[in-house]
């Protein structure tokens, strides 16, 4: 198939060979280009990507709106952190609703039906839910490292962050177009007939000037390179941040300038006194309570470490499946894409973009998974590890367990009740106490009272120590290892 010289000669010469290319790949000269044609390289395997996409799009769209529900439902979305993943998901609807099965037809089909707006709009369509997601998990860190700094700090408005971040997103693709090509072929040409042979013939392909690789440059270290390295660095600040406030001593004070932070400003040395009457073992609570258990300052603290290590999961998830798109745009922009190679790129090009997509999933799985308490984990973890042990011993003895009831991690805590009250002894020394003048003071009074002498014949059974599963064992081991 040909180009006749009066339709070639005024269609400009650099897409000549990427016209000449795509129209190659049809094969019969009488086909209406104005419907949809497969694309050659999946006419076998098409129903394999539109399979694992549709699960992609239906499992992301169910999931975000699920968790967007449950911050709204428990009135989380007042914490900034829960805010911004409320922006988060609202971009991987977008981008899984409304780009991707969009991108999955371009990828699938062979010639372009969906016009001169589609065209334009489709790229910016790609981009803006990534780059807001890019923003925002930027913004998460660097307010949570200026809360962890100094909690007395009021924390960003996260709706008005939430909303630059689309504004910023906007004005990165806004030059897409200038790089983005439409040719209807019908309109190079035209016979006063009518009679073009290559009528609906539409393409939509990228400009391809001189300095489209600079700008795709320029793209991958500002929208990807730049935001994920500064994001790493907050991150590993924070987490140091985190490990100074290791100490009680120094969690009571951070858990006191977390939650009375305004009252500390507004009462000045008020607040400074009553910290020295709980020091000094005196635990009074005046006009502004600052007098804290340790277990409660752990606790507290043991959120916020928590929480800093979903995010971390949440950000290399991000990156991780988003590296291959990026480096193959980077690629592609550099090597010309051949009748021959056009197969490999294509086929790569689908996989790679299903796999950016996956954050869209992974993100609301990882926050359902922040968002169970540890005591339902602690009975999932049970429940397969006993359900694991049984199927095993099954397995080796070749019949079914008789007496499953006795080795269960619940009736090891009921015949077995002095670790419990050696923990709840302890507790209640540190309590008793009330006063956390030093950290060694609190260590020492929990050593005194953890090396109370405790019947050997409790932990002498080796059986009762290999049973224990999940916390029954960890606790169990640690009360056997202390002895």
């Amino acid at each position: 198939m040909q180009l006749i010289s009066q339709d070639s000669s005024d269609i400009p010469e650099q897409y000549l060979p990427t016209i000449i290319r795509h129209l190659n790949g049809f094969r019969n000269d009488t086909l209406d280009f104005s419907k949809p044609y497969l694309n050659p390289y999946f006419a076998n395997i098409y129903p394999l990507p539109v399979i694992i996409y549709s699960i992609l799009i239906i499992l992301s769209t169910l999931a975000n709106f699920a968790m967007i529900y449950h911050i709204f439902k428990y009135d989380v979305h007042k914490e900034p952190t829960c805010a911004y993943l409320v922006n988060i998901a609202i971009a991987n609807v977008i981008h899984v609703v409304l780009a991707l099965p969009i991108t999955l037809a371009v990828l699938l089909m062979h010639n372009w039906i969906f016009g001169k707006f589609i065209c334009y709009c489709l790229p910016m369509l790609q981009d803006s839910p990534i780059h807001v997601s890019m923003m925002t998990y930027l913004l998460i860190s660097g307010d949570r490292y200026r809360f962890l700094s100094d909690p007395r700090k009021p924390r960003f408005p996260a709706f008005v962050c939430a909303l630059g971040t689309w504004f910023f997103a906007t004005c990165i693709v806004l030059p897409y177009p200038i790089y983005t090509t439409y040719f209807n072929i019908p309109d190079f040409g035209e016979s006063e007939q009518n009679k073009h042979p290559f009528r609906g013939v539409q393409m939509c392909i990228a400009n391809l000037s001189e300095d489209i690789q600079e700008y795709i440059r320029s793209l991958f270290i500002a929208t990807y390179i730049a935001p994920l390295t500064i994001t790493a660095y907050i991150c590993v600040k924070s987490g140091q941040e985190l490990q100074t406030r290791e100490g009680p001593l120094a969690v009571a004070v951070f858990l006191s300038r977390d939650n009375n932070s305004t009252s500390y400003l507004r009462q000045g040395s008020n607040a400074s006194n009553d910290v020295a009457l709980t020091i000094h073992g005196k635990r009074r609570r005046e006009n502004i309570d600052t007098s804290y258990d340790i277990d409660d300052s752990e606790l507290n603290l043991q959120k916020e470490k928590r929480t800093q290590k979903y995010l971390i999961f949440m950000i290399t998830t991000f990156a991780v499946c988003l590296c291959p798109l990026m480096i193959l745009r980077l690629a592609r922009s550099a090597v010309r894409e051949t009748y021959e190679n056009s197969r490999h790129l294509d086929i790569t090009y689908v996989t790679f973009v299903w796999v950016a997509f996956l954050p869209a999933l992974i993100t609301p799985c990882l926050y359902a998974s922040w968002q169970i308490n540890r005591r339902t984990k602690e009975r999932l973890h049970d429940f397969l590890c006993f359900s694991n042990r049984r199927h095993i011993q099954t397995f080796e003895d070749g019949q079914p367990l008789s007496n499953t009831r006795s080795l269960r991690p619940s009736s090891l805590v009921a015949q077995n009740p002095r670790p419990e009250e050696a923990s709840r002894s302890n507790n209640s020394s540190i309590r008793s106490d009330r006063g956390i003048a030093s950290v060694d003071a609190v260590s020492d009074s929990y050593v005194a009272h953890s090396s109370r002498p405790t019947s050997q014949a409790t932990w002498s059974n080796p059986d009762v120590l290999a049973v224990g599963c999940g916390s029954c064992k960890t606790g169990i081991v640690s009360q056997a290892q202390s002895m």
